[in-house]
């Protein structure tokens, strides 16, 4: 039984619209989390192996 072809191009390019969207999204809030990471004034949160700000989750490495 051959199996019917079913055509999905609008909800393909529907998704991939929406692809583009959230990943054009995504860019913007990492520049945010960025520039908020610049300007913390950090308070760390210290390991053996790494620091992380409390306030901003900003994380070095401090396994050298």
């Amino acid at each position: 039984m051959a199996q019917k072809s079913i055509d999905n191009s609008n909800e393909i390019r529907n998704l991939m619209e929406n692809v583009v969207a959230l990943e054009e999204q995504i860019q913007h809030l990492t520049k945010r989390i960025q520039t908020i990471q610049l300007h913390c004034k950090h308070v760390f949160l210290e390991t053996a192996f790494m620091r992380k700000c409390r306030k901003c989750s900003f994380t070095e490495s401090t396994y050298y």
